[in-house]
């Protein structure tokens, strides 16, 4: 499982492709969720002093090799997390789309207004495919079942981007209790990630209301 392809399946509609979350969450959410493959892999760690490289050995996945390379290149300047999730958030949506397309489980379809192409949409091509994180996810946490470390890290990403009212519709406040005391449980380097990914989105949603 790829904890970023799973990311992007919990925020797009499982039928037509359409996000379920605003044009920031979403981005930086898949920024953060790329920066997760690392961590997973044990390439990187995450704390407040940055993004700090602990494998240089190339993942054999493009996009995680790619996403290295760049902090690498970059490890002398020390950006700070908040950077790095600013910089990956404009291209990661897209970047994690493309792996899904490359893998068969999208295909593009043009967004038309008044005639005109206006953007694009990733459709799934399997509906199960793409609905199973949602799914699997919601029914674990709906029951208080343990969470393995995938499952738990896309819940705290769901959490960190405000997508846990939409994955937890109508539950009970025990059920967000303990949803929440789960994701406080994960690797540290992991909550650092999931602490910088909602205040850069908070960030920027508050920047946007005082434009």
């Amino acid at each position: 499982m790829m904890l970023g392809d799973d990311f992007f399946r919990l925020a797009h509609d499982d039928v037509t492709g359409k996000p379920r979350l605003h044009t920031k969450a979403l981005n930086v959410g898949c920024g953060a969720a790329l920066l997760a493959e690392l961590i997973s892999s044990r390439h990187v760690e995450v704390d407040d002093t940055g993004v700090l490289i602990k494998n240089r050995q190339p993942p054999e996945d493009s996009l995680m090799h790619l996403v290295l390379d760049h902090l690498v290149k970059e490890e002398g300047r020390r950006h700070s997390v908040s950077t790095w999730l600013t910089f990956f958030s404009k291209d990661a949506a897209t970047q994690i789309a493309e792996r899904l397309l490359r893998g068969g489980h999208v295909r593009m379809t043009p967004v038309r207004k008044l005639g005109r192409q206006t953007g694009l949409l990733y459709v799934p091509v399997d509906i199960n495919e793409a609905a199973r994180p949602w799914a699997v996810l919601s029914q674990l946490i709906r029951r208080h079942e343990p969470l393995a470390y995938n499952e738990l890290a896309l819940a705290g990403l769901a959490v960190a981007t405000g997508l846990e009212r939409r994955l937890l519709l109508d539950a009970a406040a025990e059920t967000f209790d303990f949803l929440h005391s789960q994701v406080a449980n994960l690797w540290p380097p992991m909550t650092c990630l999931l602490r910088y990914t909602h205040e850069v989105i908070g960030e920027a949603v508050l920047a946007h209301r005082h434009k």
